[in-house]
């Protein structure tokens, strides 16, 4: 059955289909609203633009689905007949978590991401007299998703070691790493290592210097590309550093490799 667009859904919402739990992880009953020219657009099944694997709880009975295009957003409403909202909405991150949607907040609203899908929120609120669970998915690419994971990734701290080689150099030092998501660093303070790699940039940050044993510093010069490998084990460098302050002493290749223990 393909699903007849009333006018005054159109002019307000671009694309709406309502739908029933026969089709889809969703349940309940048949739902339609008519629209201004008393039309009432109904589908049997969840539209083919909703995720698949989206999990809904089966006592639920779905009000509405909306897809805005232009935007990349789509909308999903129900309602429950009983029920407790913080009980409901435990259950749905339970799902989703088991539906392998990555959870990156826990509160009133519950925040997914999922490539291939975007970012989800869902929020399970009393909302104009009805128990009414509420889910908005952003079309968002990849690289945005990874974007949000580092926004909201905790920062954790274990130690390191690295080994520096500038030119005929090389030195070792113990110390730290500090992990968040795609941005990691590596820092010693006795001997001083530094290596930054920050993934979430476009382009990627790189930054690494080397303070020598008789006080000389050493910095990636930001005319030289650098590569660079990196996880939340091991970070590395190579490229060429110039001595901080003295250009006239020109640039020497370098390598720094610290490992994590994280």
């Amino acid at each position: 059955m393909t699903p007849r667009i009333g006018a005054g859904v159109i002019a307000t919402v671009a694309v709406a289909l309502l739908v029933t739990a026969c089709g889809g992880s969703g349940g309940g009953d048949l739902e339609g609203v008519a629209d201004s020219d008393g039309d009432i657009d109904v589908a049997f099944d969840l539209p083919d633009y909703f995720p698949s694997d989206f999990y809904l709880p089966p006592e639920m009975t779905i009000k509405s689905v909306t897809r805005v295009e232009s935007a990349g957003m789509i909308a999903l409403t129900g309602t429950f007949e009983s029920g407790d909202p913080a009980a409901i909405q435990e259950k749905m991150v339970s799902g989703l978590r088991e539906a392998g949607y990555e959870l990156l907040v826990d509160d009133d609203i519950a925040v997914f991401v999922r490539n291939g899908v975007g970012r989800v929120r869902v929020r399970t609120s009393v909302f104009l007299g009805e128990l009414t669970l509420s889910v908005d998915i952003d079309s968002w690419t990849d690289d945005q998703l990874d974007e949000m994971r580092n926004q909201f990734a905790e920062e954790i701290t274990v130690p390191g070691r690295a080994t520096a080689e500038l030119g005929d150099e090389r030195l070792d030092a113990d110390g730290e790493c500090i992990l968040r998501g795609s941005s990691r660093s590596f820092h010693a303070e006795d001997v001083s290592i530094t290596i930054q790699i920050d993934e979430t940039k476009d382009p990627v940050y790189v930054y690494a210097d080397v303070t020598m044993p008789d006080g000389k510093v050493f910095t990636i010069d930001a005319a030289e590309p650098s590569e660079y490998d990196s996880s939340p084990k091991q970070l590395s460098a190579t490229g060429e550093m110039g001595e901080y302050n003295n250009e006239a002493a020109g640039t020497v290749p370098f390598s720094i490799t610290a490992t994590c223990d994280g």
